[in-house]
């Protein structure tokens, strides 16, 4: 799975829109979108380290260098 399929699989999980990780990260919901569709994959470590914790996984996880599912919420 990619970073920008991690980012969407997780906010559905959380039952997030776009719009409420945005506000979580004080970035526009257009920057949530590009990081979900893979437009933008630099993302920087300090809204990374917010994105793992809003979406409750961790950096590693998202970014590939852990290949085992991190997050912490029971997947039903």
């Amino acid at each position: 799975m990619k970073i920008g399929e991690k980012i969407r699989y997780y906010r559905e999980l959380n039952n997030l829109t776009q719009e409420d990780v945005a506000k979580k990260l004080d970035v526009a919901i257009q920057t949530i979108y590009k990081y979900e569709k893979g437009i933008v994959t630099n993302i920087p470590l300090d809204k990374l380290e917010i994105l793992a914790k809003v979406l409750d996984t961790t950096t590693t996880y998202i970014t590939g260098w852990d290949q085992n599912e991190a997050s912490f919420q029971a997947v039903p």
